[in-house]
C-alpha cells in the first residue's frame, strides 16, 4: 500500500480506502480500478492524495463499523468547516447544535470497544480532521466516565472548537513537526489561539455554549502546543482533562506527510506513563472505548519475536492471548512468570493503521487440547467481564435517572 498525489495516479491502479464526497455518500468503493475519467474527478475533489494497493497486494479486510466511522469522519468534517467559517465571519454556526448531537447519538453511547482508523492529513484539512477525531474520541470517553447527555455534549463542544485559533496560524509553521517548532513560532501560536477564542465571545456567548464548554476551552488556552512536563492540571476541570489526554494521543497516531505517526499501542503506553500530564483515570476510560488489541492483530513481541492476537484480555489489553509465528505456542500474556520477561512492543499494521488478518481467517485455527482449555477459560473471563460491563451500564442508568427526576 503506497500513498500518490492525484497528477501520480495512473490508470489501472486500485484504491486501497474508499472515497466520499462531502455528505459522506461514496464516490469510489476500496478495490475500485482507476480509469482516466475517475483520475480526473479526484483531481477536480482537491484530495491531497490517494492509498494504492500495489498490484498483487490484496484488499486488507475492513468491518461496517469502521467503513461507517471513516463515511462519518468525511461529513462531520465538511460540516464542521461551514461552522467554523461562519463563526470566523461573526455568523451563527446553525449546524453546530446538530452536529454536536450527532456526534454524541453515534459515539458517545456505544456499548462496545471501537474501531478507530486515522485518514492521511495535510496543512489544510488537518484542524478539521483533528476537531472531528477529538469530539468522537471525546465522546466515548465521556461515556466510560458516565457523563450525562448533557454533559457530554458540552464536552464534545469544546473538543470541535478547541482548534479553532490553528486556522489562523500560518501554513509555514503548520506544516512544521512539534518538535522543530522555534519559540517564535510557538508565540505565534498561542497569540492566534488567544485571538479565535475571543472571537467566540463568552460574555455575549451568541452561540449558545455552556459554561462547562467555555471553561473547558479557557483552561485548554492553558496547554502549550509543545509538551511542558511542568504544567499543573490539578485544578483543570475534568473535560480539559480528557481533551488533553484525546488531543495528544490523536496528534501522535494521525497520518500526515510532514512526520511518521506512532501506532495507537505506543500512545497509550505514552499517556499511562505521564501521571502528571495524562490524568490515570481519564486514560484509563479511554483505554476501555477503543479496540486497541481485537483478536486478528498482528503484534511485535521482541527483537525477533511476532504473533498473532488470539483472543483479547477484558481485564488488562497488554495482556491477550498471542499466538507466537515462530513457535507456533499460544501466549498467555496473563501469566505473570511470561508477562516479566514477554511484553507486546508494538502492532504491525499497514499504512491505513489497519489489522490485516480478519475473523474467517481465524476461525481455520485448529484449536488442540490446550487451545481448548485456554478458550473455555477465556470465555469464562470474557463472561464476568460482561456481567460487570451490564452491572456498571445499570448502575450509570439509574445515576442518569435519580438526576433526571430531581
Amino acid at each position: 500500500m503506497k500513498f500518490y498525489k492525484p497528477e501520480e495516479l495512473k490508470a489501472g491502479m486500485r484504491l486501497a480506502k474508499q472515497i466520499y464526497n462531502k455528505q459522506g455518500v461514496l464516490l469510489y468503493d476500496r478495490g475500485s480500478a482507476l480509469t482516466e475519467p475517475i483520475i480526473a474527478s479526484i483531481q477536480n475533489f482537491n484530495l491531497l492524495g490517494v492509498l494504492i494497493l500495489e498490484p498483487s497486494e490484496p484488499l486488507p479486510p475492513i468491518s461496517d463499523e469502521e467503513r461507517e466511522f471513516e463515511q462519518l469522519q468525511t461529513a462531520y468534517m465538511f460540516r464542521l468547516r461551514d461552522c467554523l467559517v461562519a463563526i470566523s465571519k461573526g455568523k451563527n454556526p446553525a449546524d453546530f447544535p446538530a452536529l454536536v448531537s450527532a456526534i454524541y447519538d453515534r459515539f458517545g453511547t456505544l456499548d462496545h470497544r471501537a474501531s478507530f482508523s486515522q485518514t492521511i492529513r495535510s496543512s489544510e484539512d488537518y484542524n478539521y480532521k483533528h476537531a472531528v477525531c477529538l469530539a468522537i474520541l471525546s465522546a466515548m470517553t465521556a461515556h466510560h466516565l458516565n457523563f450525562t447527555p448533557e454533559a457530554a455534549g458540552s464536552l464534545i463542544a469544546a473538543a470541535l472548537l478547541a482548534d479553532f485559533g490553528y486556522l489562523y496560524v500560518p501554513k509555514p509553521i503548520m506544516e512544521k513537526d512539534e518538535a522543530d517548532l522555534s519559540s517564535t513560532d510557538l508565540l505565534s501560536i498561542e497569540q492566534y489561539r488567544t485571538k479565535a477564542f475571543q472571537l467566540l465571545s463568552q460574555q455575549t456567548n451568541p452561540y449558545g455554549l455552556s459554561t462547562d464548554t467555555f471553561v473547558a476551552l479557557t483552561e485548554f488556552l492553558k496547554v502549550p502546543r509543545r509538551e511542558d512536563p511542568e504544567l499543573d492540571i490539578s485544578s483543570f476541570h475534568l473535560n480539559t482533562k480528557i481533551l488533553m489526554v484525546v488531543d495528544k494521543f490523536d496528534r501522535m497516531t494521525a497520518m500526515s506527510l510532514n512526520y511518521e505517526p506512532v501506532t495507537s499501542i505506543k500512545a497509550l503506553r505514552y499517556l499511562q506513563q505521564n501521571k502528571t500530564l495524562y490524568d490515570p483515570s481519564v486514560v484509563h476510560a479511554f483505554s476501555q472505548a477503543l479496540q486497541f488489541l481485537p483478536a486478528g492483530q498482528c503484534v511485535v513481541l521482541g527483537s525477533d519475536l511476532q504473533g498473532l492476537v488470539i483472543d483479547e484480555n477484558p481485564d488488562d489489553l497488554f495482556q491477550p492471548i498471542v499466538l507466537d509465528f515462530k513457535t507456533n505456542r499460544l501466549l498467555d500474556l496473563s501469566n505473570p512468570k511470561l508477562r516479566a520477561v514477554l511484553e507486546i512492543n508494538d502492532l504491525m499494521t499497514s499504512m491505513d493503521r489497519r489489522y490485516i488478518c480478519d475473523e474467517e481467517t481465524l476461525k481455520q485455527f485448529v484449536p488442540d487440547e490446550r487451545l481448548q482449555a485456554t478458550t473455555r477459560r477465556i470465555r469464562l473471563r470474557l463472561e464476568r467481564a460482561k456481567k460487570r460491563e451490564a452491572a456498571k451500564a445499570a448502575r450509570a442508568a439509574a445515576a442518569r435517572s435519580r438526576q433526571q427526576g430531581q
